[in-house]
């Protein structure tokens, strides 16, 4: 039973939500948006085996937000986006990971048209 406890106390696990974002994009300029799968997750993970670190110190959010945008190949943009992390420490094996869950959706071309001239929002004068 002791043994047990050991093992159990030398592992240390946890996860942590950084919160939601409504969209991730390449612009900050974008209003359309067609929605191409839902609930699609990018995970991007860094381990260490006795200290010694396997594809980097850090996982990359870049990586993870790749990984989702890959899905589908007309996807540009991540709309509702939850990142989170979890960690795993032993002692013998490490790993970091970030994760990002969200709807891929691809920006779609909006055209702004001018309204009639002399209407400023202030109601029409007869």
């Amino acid at each position: 039973m002791n043994r047990w406890l050991a093992v159990l106390v030398g592992v240390v696990g946890c996860v942590t939500s950084h919160g939601t974002v409504g969209v991730i994009g390449p612009s900050a300029d974008v209003v359309g948006t067609k929605l191409l799968k839902p609930g699609v997750v990018g995970r991007s993970c860094r381990t260490r085996v006795f200290g010694v670190a396997r594809g980097g110190d850090r996982p990359q959010l870049t990586q993870a937000l790749g990984k989702i945008l890959a899905e589908d190949e007309e996807g540009d943009i991540v709309l509702n986006a939850d990142v989170r992390t979890s960690v795993l420490v032993t002692g013998v094996y490490n790993r970091h990971c970030l994760e990002v869950q969200g709807d891929l959706g691809r920006t779609v071309p909006t055209i702004a048209v001018p309204g009639p001239s002399g209407h400023a929002g202030h109601g029409a004068h007869h």
